[in-house]
């Protein structure tokens, strides 16, 4: 019954995952993706911190073709393993019952639903963490030596996927000391040795100044604003209310079991971690999403509590209305998703057929993110609004002497409202070109609207 129930779990999420994969236009970091894993030759992935994401993007496109949907077709799998995986988890840690829901949960949020359809790292990261997670608790709860072994390989393979994924070790080194003080034999510690060892000599590395120049260079000083508030917020929205509320209780209803202090540890330690560094760096919240998985598991408890408080078994039937209500929410998300926010991305694709209508030979076109433009419209030369926002004079003369060829610009409202939130760029604009055409996009609380102006 578990297997059956669990195939059609995973079938749903597949059906969910599968749909319209190849309809969303890319957003720039998968165009950055996909053309550094295009470009990808064994030689020189030591040279990539991530290469799993790349290493699979590169062979998704290889069978799958160079597209949206072939880039994604590798990580949409990996997506709809990940559902089977929680339900792993969530059985080892509780019970079955959990474990289901649990899966169920994941195959119906929108956030797992974007991520796996994305030709990016994040999905990698939860599948990876669930089998460390996995692998790690079983290990102590069986003294296997074996097990510790593969929660080592893939802690590799989460870190190799995301670099900041590594927060999971001191996660885990949490839980590991709380379990010494249980029970510390030397089995235990020889299994922990085994695990922790391997991350000890580069925590030691961290003391030479250019491997932390390696480290932190690129990551800016949190020109984004993403505070701790915001970083919460991520994970909440993303989620989804009603499952995190759902989450917090069913966490408060078993607080002292070993499997909740095991989840309150994965998931914890990692947030206390990213809203402390947040002070300091740019880190966001979505780089958490890893750890989502321990809030879909516990808010499977708290409807299996819910479940068990009600003796009378006449009322049985009212302890579905939690999940219930839960796999509404999420699926009314995911209606979202498909209908309203266009997959969660800008409409590039759309907005650069527009301009490819209309275009002349001479044209160029300026942008925020030129390798747009270079993916989805080689035949323009792509310039970066960066000359613009820098001097508008400098830039204004230099199209005067070119003769005053036309220019499209593709104001791709979110991030214009990062750089030029004064609208001074957009003002130039608008006051020399004229309004071609507009492709509205809202997801996620954010407007991601693309304007499209010609100069001419």
């Amino acid at each position: 019954m578990q297997i059956v129930l669990l195939s059609v779990v995973v079938m749903f999420g597949a059906a969910l995952r599968f749909w319209n994969l190849g309809q969303w236009s890319f957003w720039i970091d998968e165009v950055f993706t996909a053309r550094d894993a295009q470009g990808l030759s064994l030689s020189d992935w030591q040279s990539i911190p991530n290469p799993i994401p790349y290493l699979a993007v590169k062979l998704s496109i290889l069978l799958a073709g160079n597209s949206e949907w072939g880039s994604r077709f590798i990580p949409c799998i990996v997506g709809i393993i990940s559902i089977s995986a929680v339900f792993g988890l969530g059985r080892t840690l509780f019970n079955w019952r959990v474990g289901l829901l649990g899966s169920v949960f994941v195959a119906c949020s929108s956030w797992h639903l974007f991520w796996a359809q994305n030709a990016r790292y994040p999905v990698f990261t939860f599948l990876f963490s669930i089998l460390t997670a996995w692998f790690f608790f079983l290990s102590l709860e069986r003294d296997s030596t074996l097990l510790m072994i593969g929660a080592l390989v893939s802690c590799f393979c989460l870190i190799l996927s995301h670099t900041l994924s590594v927060v999971i070790v001191p996660a885990l080194a949490v839980y590991a000391v709380i379990c010494l003080l249980e029970k510390p034999h030397k089995k235990r510690w020889i299994n922990l040795l085994i695990f922790f060892i391997p991350f000890a000599i580069p925590v030691l590395a961290l003391a030479l100044p250019e491997i932390r120049g390696y480290l932190f260079s690129g990551w800016g000083r949190n020109e984004w604003q993403r505070s701790p508030l915001y970083i919460v917020l991520t994970l909440v929205q993303g989620v989804s209310v009603p499952v995190a509320a759902t989450a917090f209780f069913g966490a408060l209803s078993m607080l002292f079991n070993k499997s909740t202090r095991f989840l309150l540890c994965y998931a914890g330690v990692p947030l206390v971690l990213f809203l402390i560094a947040s002070q300091l760096q740019n880190v966001a919240g979505y780089y958490l999403f890893w750890t989502t998985a321990a809030y879909f598991i516990l808010a499977g408890v708290a409807c299996e509590q819910v479940w068990q408080t009600i003796e009378d078994k006449s009322l049985k039937i009212l302890g579905t209305l939690v999940p219930c209500v839960l796999v509404v929410s999420l699926l009314s998300q995911c209606y979202l998703y498909f209908k309203i926010e266009n997959g969660g991305r800008p409409k590039w694709r759309e907005a650069f057929a527009a301009i490819q209508s209309e275009k002349q030979s001479n044209d160029k076109v300026v942008l925020s993110e030129p390798e747009m433009g270079r993916s989805y419209l080689p035949e323009l030369t792509p310039i970066y609004i960066g000359e613009l926002l820098d001097n508008s004079e400098a830039f204004e003369k230099a199209w005067e002497d070119s003769g005053k060829d036309r220019l499209w610009f593709v104001v791709d409202v979110a991030s214009f409202n990062v750089f030029d939130a004064n609208e001074n760029v957009r003002s130039w604009i608008r006051h020399r070109g004229h309004l071609v055409q507009t492709f509205p996009a809202f997801s996620r609380a954010k407007d991601r609207t693309i304007h499209i102006y010609l100069l001419e």
